[in-house]
């Protein structure tokens, strides 16, 4: 529902224009009133040079709470991807230390099979030179009678200087030895192997671990980075929100006072009307005697009571068509709590807009709540003054001040100018310069 606020600004030119036309019909007039009505100018002035910041600011306030909000999601989201990349890294580092881990046992396996090498190429250099002598011994006794084996033998550099018998070295050793050698010779080869994988497994996995390394570093920089652009992006809003949300706070400050004055100079404008209308009435008595308006009594609070209204406004529309009432509401857009002076009516947009009364028009123009408006002066009615205003025209009104007009003249066309969230019309009544229910006016 569309919300509006009659700031003092209004109240104060919507005054002004009724004093304006008082003053006139009883030619009533003296420099300390002017300069009342000089203060009472200025007063409304500063207010609404605060409504107009304070609007504005809002709004900036709305946007920036806005893109702060998005950016949050996104904080949040690379929160998310950033405690993910941190996982890997860890899973990464992990594996990093099983890989040297797995390292340091693959270079002690090459250590310990490098030295069963070298242990295992000694003991076949002494197999060796043992058979040599074997063979040596068994070639000048013709013991083993196999030319080739005992050349091949005898090739050898070993030095057996033994002088057992041929029978008794070959009794004892060739058998033996001979199998000693062989066995020696495959231990050799399986210890260079083991040696070989060795090597080729260390080669693996330092890649590998380099490899994980690389990739948890990279992971990591780049989460790191991503968090960091949006939680920069992050503190300059909060900063830009908290810098408005201050400023909001002082402007609601400063209009809270600049209406307290202007609230006062009011007080002193309407007793100085009330003095000025009972003045015109008593002359109009004179001059009219048969003439009798029709009565209207006020509640407490200024504004008429229901069941004495007279109907003496025709009312825009069927009243159980009123989408939003008279009344105090919180201002969707500066979240505080203000009045609703009037009555909306379900206007389609371009749809004209009548008198209500006959009356003059005592002031037209636009403001950032009512946008155009549109204010006409019925007179005194019951010892009150009655005044007629409507608004959020989708262009400036078709009567101007000063116009005399009668009741169901076209004053306009409905529209959504201001501070308004669709096409209607805004209705409202005012009594001696206050905002009252327009209610019992048009019942």
């Amino acid at each position: 529902m569309p919300s509006y606020n009659r700031t003092t600004l209004r109240r104060g030119r919507l005054i002004a224009g009724l004093c304006a036309l008082a003053v006139m019909s009883t030619a009533i007039a003296a420099p300390a009133s002017a300069d009342v009505d000089d203060q009472k100018k200025k007063s409304d002035h500063k207010v609404a040079t605060t409504q107009q910041n304070l609007d504005d600011t809002s709004a900036e306030l709305v946007k920036v709470n806005k893109a702060l909000l998005s950016t949050n999601k996104k904080v949040a989201s690379a929160q998310t991807k950033l405690r993910s990349a941190n996982n890997r890294v860890t899973k990464a580092n992990n594996h990093l230390s099983d890989m040297r881990s797995q390292l340091a046992i693959a270079k002690a396996d090459e250590t310990k099979n490098q030295n069963t090498l070298d242990v295992n190429k000694t003991k076949q250099a002494k197999s060796k030179v043992l058979v040599g002598g074997i063979a040596r011994q068994s070639y000048m006794s013709g013991g083993l009678g196999n030319l080739q084996l005992t050349l091949n033998i005898l090739t050898s550099h070993g030095d057996v200087t033994s002088k057992l018998s041929v029978a008794d070295m070959v009794m004892r050793q060739q058998g033996g030895v001979l199998s000693k050698l062989a066995s020696e010779r495959a231990t050799g080869t399986a210890a260079g192997d083991r040696l070989s994988a060795a090597r080729r497994r260390i080669a693996t996995l330092t890649i590998k671990a380099s490899n994980a390394q690389t990739a948890a570093k990279t992971a990591q920089r780049k989460a790191t980075s991503a968090r960091n652009t949006v939680v920069s992006l992050q503190k300059r809003q909060t900063k830009q929100r908290n810098a408005l949300a201050k400023q909001k706070k002082t402007e609601l400050a400063n209009l809270k006072k600049q209406k307290k004055e202007s609230a006062r100079l009011e007080a002193i404008i309407r007793n100085r009307n009330i003095a000025a209308a009972k003045a015109a009435k008593r002359a109009r008595e004179t001059a009219i005697r048969k003439a009798k308006p029709p009565v209207v009594h006020h509640s407490s609070g200024g504004a008429a009571s229901r069941s004495s209204g007279g109907g003496v406004l025709a009312a825009p529309g069927p009243l159980g068509s009123i989408v939003s009432g008279f009344g105090y509401r919180v201002n969707p857009v500066l979240g505080v709590g203000m009045l609703h002076a009037g009555d909306d009516f379900p206007y389609a947009c371009g749809t004209p807009v009548h008198a209500a009364r006959g009356g003059t028009v005592a002031s037209t123009g636009w403001d950032s709540a009512g946008g155009n408006f549109v204010l006409i002066d019925h007179g005194y009615i019951g010892g009150a003054n009655i005044a007629s205003y409507y608004a959020h025209f989708e262009r400036s009104a078709v009567v101007h001040s000063g116009q005399h007009v009668s009741k169901g003249q076209l004053i306009g066309y409905s529209g959504s100018t201001g501070r308004s969230t669709g096409c209607h019309m805004h209705f409202g009544v005012m009594a001696n310069g206050r905002w009252v229910n327009p209610i019992p006016y048009i019942s």
